[in-house]
């Protein structure tokens, strides 16, 4: 808008400068001839300033709509921006939790697995007496039986 402003400006100049110089030409008819020549191409240089500033104001126009677009745009890739950092704190923090379970876990199936295998060896020791045992009771029955044998007779 200074742009315009200042064209304004420089043409009303040219303007006055112009009319000035019509005046104290006075009614000589040459300068009369040169100060309607410099008026016509003060106004045709007038005409092309404002058409200038017309075409400037187009573009400026082009360029905020540009500009804007441009804001929206940025404005929307920050936002998937943050909500991807978000999501991949979120992600990091669920993993981090999982590791954790996953070493708990771990740890409590190496310890059931102790407690299996020695619960197995626990089971194989009382097997291991149950079959002394029964040796001993099938030695004493077999023991017992000649003894009732000899007893009826």
């Amino acid at each position: 808008m200074t742009n315009k402003s200042s064209k304004s400006r420089l043409c009303g100049n040219t303007l006055i400068l112009l009319g000035i110089m019509l005046a104290l030409a006075g009614c000589k008819k040459d300068g009369e001839k040169e100060a309607i020549a410099e008026a016509a191409q003060a106004r045709m240089e007038l005409v092309k300033a404002k058409a200038e500033a017309m075409g400037l104001k187009g573009e400026v126009s082009y360029l905020r709509e540009k500009l804007l677009a441009a804001n929206q745009a940025r404005d929307i890739l920050k936002q998937q921006v943050d909500e991807l950092l978000e999501d991949h704190n979120s992600i990091a923090t669920e993993s981090q939790n999982a590791e954790v379970e996953i070493e708990g876990l771990k740890a409590k199936l190496a310890e059931q697995t102790r407690k299996a295998n020695e619960l197995e060896k626990q089971i194989e020791q009382l097997k291991a007496i149950a079959r002394e045992f029964q040796a001993k009771v099938d030695q004493q029955k077999n023991e017992e039986q000649p003894t009732q044998k000899e007893a009826p007779q």
